[in-house]
C-alpha cells in the first residue's frame, strides 16, 4: 500500500493511504504530547485532557459526540502514551466527513466544564488502579520509570 504524507500551510501533517478494497475509513488525530514530556507538577495532564475532550463541545454534548459516531455503527476512542496522544474513529467509508467533523469538533472546541473535571479525576484514578492491578502493566510502568 502506497501512503502519502502532505504538510499543510498551517503546519499540520496529513498521512493518507488509499485502500479501495476496504469498506471502512479510519481517521486519527495524533498529538505529540504524552506522559514523558510532562513536568512532575503536571504529571498525568495529557491523559486527563484526553478524557476531557469527550465531555462536550458548543455543538455537541458528550452523549451527542458518542451518538454521532456509534449511531452510524462507528467506533470512537483515544489513548495517551508516553510520547503521543491519539483520538481516532472508524466507520463505513461514506461517513468520512461526519467522522472528521466529530474529531475536529472535539479536538478544536471542547468545553472544559469544572463540574466534569472533578468527576473525571475519579474515573482516571479508577483506570490507573485497574492498570496497576495487572502485572504486565505494572512491570511496564516500573520499566518506564527506570529508563
Amino acid at each position: 500500500m502506497k501512503h502519502q504524507v502532505t504538510r499543510l500551510k498551517n503546519g499540520i501533517t496529513v498521512a493518507t493511504v488509499e485502500m479501495p478494497h476496504m469498506a471502512s475509513v479510519s481517521l486519527g488525530i495524533w498529538v505529540s504530547v504524552g506522559g514523558r514530556y510532562e513536568p512532575a507538577e503536571l504529571n498525568g495532564v495529557s491523559h486527563f485532557i484526553e478524557h476531557m475532550l469527550f465531555k462536550g463541545t458548543p455543538r455537541r454534548s458528550a452523549k451527542e459526540i458518542s451518538q454521532s459516531v456509534e449511531g452510524i455503527g462507528g467506533y470512537l476512542n483515544a489513548f495517551t502514551g508516553e510520547e503521543s496522544t491519539c483520538f481516532y474513529s472508524k466507520a463505513r467509508h461514506d461517513h468520512f466527513e461526519q467522522l472528521l467533523d466529530v474529531l475536529t469538533d472535539m479536538f478544536l472546541i471542547s468545553k472544559i466544564d469544572p463540574a466534569e473535571i472533578a468527576k473525571e479525576r475519579g474515573v482516571i484514578k479508577e483506570e490507573l488502579a485497574m492498570y496497576m492491578d495487572q502485572p504486565h502493566q505494572l512491570v511496564q510502568e516500573v520499566l518506564n520509570e527506570t529508563l
